[in-house]
């Protein structure tokens, strides 16, 4: 039952590869729904200050993180991979290790390529791995859909943004709760 559980003292959030041309290649209404979504775990992660990893595939080639993102990510590190798999970046796992946490909320695209393989070596090295399946995405949905099944199977958890942010929030009146009700809107 443990997996199911998400300490916000011991959680991180990894963005992966939110950027312009792949965000672009994601069908208009995914487009809306990871802008939505990934913001909705950016804003929760900084009202608790918890650690942000932002992750970029061959700038050159990809660009950057898209602008409606960018600024929910100022401060968090942003770091440059060519490996599809982020944790094969040393700098990355390194920052990923530093952290201390033990829990990894995943966001970003495409689900069936560099979430998916990240996800399976956390959970393989011991990490909770949670998914926030709305703030993840493919540009075909039967891709994204058997990149979800096939990380349940290997231990992820699979949860809305909205329920992961609900998760870390706790308790309705607190500062938290006020801060972050207008995205629930």
């Amino acid at each position: 039952m443990n997996r199911f559980i998400i300490d916000r003292d011991d959680t991180f959030l990894l963005l992966i590869d939110m950027q312009e041309k792949l965000f672009r290649a994601m069908e208009s209404k995914v487009q809306e729904m990871l802008k939505k979504n990934c913001s909705i775990l950016l804003k929760t992660a900084a009202e608790f200050k918890m650690p942000v990893i932002v992750t970029e595939q061959y700038r050159k080639g990809l660009g950057e993180t898209i602008p409606e993102l960018a600024e929910s990510c100022e401060g968090a590190p942003n770091l440059e991979k060519l490996f599809f798999d982020c944790m094969k970046d040393d700098e990355i796992r390194k920052t990923v290790t530093s952290s201390g946490k033990k829990t990894a909320i995943l966001a970003g695209i495409e689900s069936h390529i560099c979430v998916f393989q990240t996800a399976l070596t956390l959970l393989a090295s011991g990490y909770r791995v949670v998914i926030a399946n709305d703030a993840v995405g493919s540009r075909r949905k039967g891709d994204w859909k058997a990149a979800m099944e096939a990380l349940a199977a290997a231990g992820a958890v699979i949860y809305p943004a909205e329920t992961i942010a609900f998760i870390i929030i706790e308790k309705a009146g607190t500062p938290g709760f006020k801060a972050l009700s207008p995205l629930f809107r």
